[in-house]
């Protein structure tokens, strides 16, 4: 993928002849110039391998994100024959007409299971995080020196750190710091970052944050424009990068469907932890919003803010705010603009010739090392001995498990003949049918009139929870097979004639 450069060349080599542009900024002095000491490259660069070697510590475990087997489960389904324009449902008690967001991202985790097993799924995804990271390094060292680069990445990755697991979103993050950087490049040079639309192209296929691509497009164009530094035939080229960015998208297999296949998602976002407001109390929010405090306070010390630059921190701050699911692309956004602010007062010296080099090595010893762990630590997947396990799996194709919510993608990946009542990819639901889900969980009045109707009488749920409480003392389920954590249950022969119990 092209990379935007941070040329040092006078800014009139891209611009019209007759254009007055300012100054280039003044070359570095000899001191700032001069080669740094061992210890300014040897300390940084084992910060950066660190943090790649503590990714792989954290990734290399079994799954244990229920959504990261929803995804195996769909992915499955679209390598078996799926159309991204008609997808079908895995339950029956999900019935809403939906189009999904990440297709082809859930293709590849899926194809990397069916090639390695899960160890492969979990490759894969422990290697996307390692790739979020060394772009976040590559971002950050083309506005910066060694130091300021190797600093600001793993504060970054530990801000990322709850949304960096086996989604897909993860590409969107990594994406979404390459666009920003292009962008103020862009300011700077004013070359058009052309790339973005192939990219967007491919990026509305492996997941629905690609819109987000364009919003911080269209916001740079309109900051660059307000400087009035740029030739307006060259803003105007600019402009063609967001709107060919949303053309690209709509020439996806999804046609027309991409942009309400988004609007889907906002509509149901309120019954999801995640799409709730951020909470500053939690420690990685508190660290991103320490980055977005640290740009701010930077850019106030040194004089008036560019627009450019004062879009995309307004527009970072924004993301930082609305909900616990945009915190990480916040901050992707904020670390070129934090690299640019430290850079100025931070001196760069002369690089280290082998720094790329060793930097890259710890990247490929990282995915080698990774695919080395996961072989051994990754093969089994939630409670994989588990008999109440084994016992539902016993049942008849197209048999209804009432389930807890933070199993469904769990039940959906190891158990594709049944159909439990729930799971959290809410695009499949109908906004009833997500509230009814909501009032299963909270025992709401009239969910056992709500199961009866659904048919169901079989249950995997949690041994020591609430729900297995319910229908074993209250309703007189009775036990199949129970071995913690989890119950089978399964309703009386007189279940669905019987008198309503207290709900």
């Amino acid at each position: 993928m092209p990379f935007p450069v941070d040329h040092t060349m006078p800014a009139t080599a891209a611009r019209a002849p007759e254009t007055p542009v300012p100054a280039s900024p003044a070359p570095e002095s000899p001191a700032a110039a001069a080669p740094a000491p061992f210890g300014l490259v040897a300390l940084p660069l084992i910060l950066v391998l660190g943090a790649f070697a503590v990714i792989v510590q954290k990734m290399a475990k079994p799954i244990d994100n229920a959504d990261t087997y929803f995804h195996l489960r769909l992915g499955r389904e679209f390598l078996e024959g799926w159309s991204p324009r008609d997808p079908g449902s895995v339950t029956r008690f999900a019935t809403a007409d939906w189009l999904p967001t990440q297709w082809l991202g859930q293709m590849g985790l899926a194809k990397f299971e069916e090639w390695f097993g899960l160890p492969g799924a979990v490759w894969l995804s422990g290697a996307m995080v390692l790739t979020f990271a060394l772009v976040l390094f590559l971002v950050a060292r083309r506005r910066s020196s060694l130091v300021v680069a190797s600093f600001i990445v793993p504060v970054a990755v530990v801000a990322a750190s709850p949304n960096l697991s086996g989604r897909p979103q993860v590409a969107s993050y990594l994406i979404i710091a390459l666009v920003t950087a292009a962008w103020m490049a862009a300011g700077r040079n004013g070359r058009v970052p052309w790339w973005i639309i192939p990219v967007t192209w491919l990026w509305a296929m492996v997941h629905g944050m690609w819109s987000i691509g364009v919003l911080i497009s269209l916001i740079a164009v309109l900051g660059i424009a307000l400087e009035r530094r740029t030739p307006r035939g060259a803003v105007l080229r600019m402009l063609v990068v967001p709107v060919g960015s949303v053309v690209a998208a709509s020439l996806t297999p999804m046609g027309l469907g991409i942009f309400t296949s988004s609007a889907r998602v906002g509509a149901i976002s309120k019954y999801f932890a995640e799409w709730g407001p951020t909470q500053f109390t939690l420690p990685h929010a508190a660290v991103a919003a320490l980055m977005l405090v640290a740009v701010l306070g930077l850019a106030l010390r040194s004089g008036p803010v560019p627009w450019l630059e004062f879009m995309l921190l307004l527009l970072a701050g924004a993301w930082l705010v609305y909900s616990v699911r945009t915190v990480p692309v916040a901050v992707t956004m904020l670390v070129p603009l934090l690299a640019a602010r430290l850079g100025r007062v931070v001196p760069r010296r002369a690089g280290w010739r082998l720094e790329l080099p060793v930097i890259l090595g710890g990247f490929v010893l990282a995915l080698v090392s990774l695919a080395l762990i996961v072989a051994q630590t990754s093969a089994d997947p939630i409670n994989p001995d588990n008999r109440a396990e084994a016992s539902v799996h016993t049942l008849a194709d197209g048999t209804g498990v009432l389930n807890e919510w933070k199993d469904g993608g769990h039940l959906l990946w190891r158990h594709p003949h049944l159909d439990p009542v729930m799971h959290g990819y809410g695009d499949m639901f109908t906004a009833t049918e997500i509230q009814r889900n909501y009032d299963f969980v909270r025992l709401e009045p009239g969910w056992i009139d709500t199961l009866r109707e659904l048919e169901v009488t079989e249950a995997l749920v949690d041994a020591d929870g609430k729900i297995a409480y319910a229908l074993r003392e209250a309703l007189g389920w009775e036990v199949v097979v129970e071995e913690a954590p989890l119950v089978h249950l399964r309703a009386p022969a007189d279940w669905a004639t019987g008198a309503d119990a207290e709900d």
